[in-house]
């Protein structure tokens, strides 16, 4: 896995200028003081005021508020909105998306959290997914391999050594979920039906999809490390796409 690198992420600009061929990338720290979360449950939607409500845990209240109340300004910044302005729609599987009434914007975003991070991509019109997940020991991760991974996937896993077995599992994992979660289908499509790159040290690259090498490669698969002890993935359908990486506000990381 590649190593950390703090420069990779810089502060948020005021003007954000999206080109077709780039995917900009906000990393966000969930753990923020009351007066953060406040400011952020004020532009929420009645709806997402209800959902945070029926999160048993504080802690996951607050960190959903900061999630959702972030996402609305990141995409207010892009339209000249106010925050509490934006309004979402939802796809067949939940997956969220700028309702009709914002005027028909391209714009298209998918958000991941893991514990106290969070991942929000952007594109100018592209479809767009990024999954982000804690590293940390696993008991049963070649069951999970076994049972979740493409043939082909749970094969070049078990044949890996044993310490590299940990950092395998997380980058096919995220990298699966950030394809599943742009094509807004969730689960719905097998994960077994689609191939990644996943070997420590090897790029990330989508292989196959449904045995189409030709389908995966309309698509680019890019391997993310927010923050040490995290690994990520962004999955954009472009066969070119260039990442811009920043953090929301300068002060928040973890």
């Amino acid at each position: 896995m590649p190593m950390f690198n703090e420069t990779n992420w810089q502060p948020a600009p005021e003007t954000l200028t999206l080109l077709e061929s780039e995917v900009h990338l906000f990393r966000v720290n969930l753990e923020q003081p009351r007066w953060a979360v406040n400011k952020m449950s004020a532009c929420l939607s009645t709806e997402e005021d209800e959902r945070a409500d029926r999160f048993h845990f504080q802690r996951d209240r607050r960190r959903f508020t900061i999630s959702r109340g972030v996402l609305r300004a990141v995409i207010g910044r892009y339209l000249e909105r106010s925050p509490a302005s934006i309004r979402f729609s939802y796809g067949e599987q939940g997956k969220p998306e700028l309702a009709p009434a914002m005027g028909g914007t391209p714009l298209q975003f998918n958000v991941a959290h893991s514990h106290e991070l969070a991942l929000i991509a952007i594109t100018a019109g592209a479809a767009v997914g990024v999954d982000l997940e804690r590293i940390r020991e696993l008991d049963d991760a070649s069951a999970i391999a076994e049972r979740y991974f493409s043939p082909r996937e749970s094969a070049i896993f078990g044949q890996l050594p044993e310490d590299e077995q940990e950092a395998a599992f997380f980058n096919c994992w995220t990298r699966k979920e950030a394809f599943i979660k742009a094509i807004g289908e969730g689960l719905s499509f097998p994960l077994a039906d689609f191939d990644v790159a996943f070997v420590p040290g090897e790029p990330a690259r989508l292989l196959s999809i449904q045995n189409d090498a030709a389908e995966a490669r309309q698509w680019s698969l890019q391997a993310l490390v927010p923050w040490s002890g995290y690994t990520g993935a962004v999955a954009v359908r472009s066969r070119r796409c260039r990442l811009q990486q920043w953090h929301w506000p300068a002060e928040q990381t973890p």
